[in-house]
């Protein structure tokens, strides 16, 4: 048989309207202006919840956590995302999450070795990237990379975060940063050239699909 003619039946199934998204993502949705948020922890996610609410944008999904889409339902949707540089994002997951409180629960001692860069950077290795915490997972796994209109940069937030509003129809209104991180040091700072490594081996996904460097 015809490789198209077998492929025909695969096609018929991908289009059907009520097939959900093979895997879970934490959205924010919004029917009145059409997009839908795939939210990457610890990518200026309170800033941009905290500018939607104040341009009094109707949600119909706020904060939703692990949730099946169903991508042919929203086709004309408006689906975005933003991405951080891998070895930032892990610097500022690790002071929010471990130095600045226990988010992660660990007992006193295993605390104690945490708060140590390098020893975090190890208990992360171990772990399963693309269903850990979301604040440490793979960025690519929490955003449907074959339904996605627009990916921004934490980089140059406001320039991309301004374009996003646009595109949906809101007033671009003053985007005030909301658990910025400026006042540490540069997050090459924390890390020497074999930590920067195993971060790089730990992010080797996400640092070859968006293209980052340290």
């Amino acid at each position: 048989m015809d490789r198209r003619l077998r492929q025909l039946p695969l096609r018929a199934y991908s289009a059907l309207p009520f097939l959900p998204s093979e895997r879970r993502y934490n959205l924010t949705v919004s029917s009145a202006k059409k997009f839908i948020w795939f939210r990457v922890a610890k990518v200026g996610t309170r800033t941009i919840l905290n500018t939607l609410k104040s341009a009094n944008v109707p949600l119909d999904l706020e904060e939703e956590s692990r949730l099946h889409y169903f991508p042919n339902l929203r086709r004309d949707y408006f689906k975005f995302a933003f991405v951080r540089n891998p070895w930032d994002r892990l610097v500022s997951g690790w002071m929010n999450k471990v130095v600045d409180r226990n988010f992660f629960g660990f007992d006193d001692n295993a605390l104690a070795r945490m708060r140590e860069f390098p020893n975090f950077i190890d208990y992360v290795a171990s772990l399963d990237m693309a269903k850990c915490d979301r604040h440490l997972a793979l960025q690519s796994s929490l955003i449907d990379l074959n339904n996605v209109d627009f990916i921004g940069r934490m980089e140059r937030f406001e320039e991309d975060f301004s374009a996003v509003l646009g595109r949906i129809g809101v007033n671009s209104p003053e985007i005030g940063r909301k658990n910025a991180s400026g006042a540490r040091m540069s997050y090459r700072d924390y890390y020497d050239g074999e930590t920067a490594k195993k971060a790089r081996d730990i992010y080797e996904r996400d640092i070859s699909i968006f293209g980052y460097e340290f």
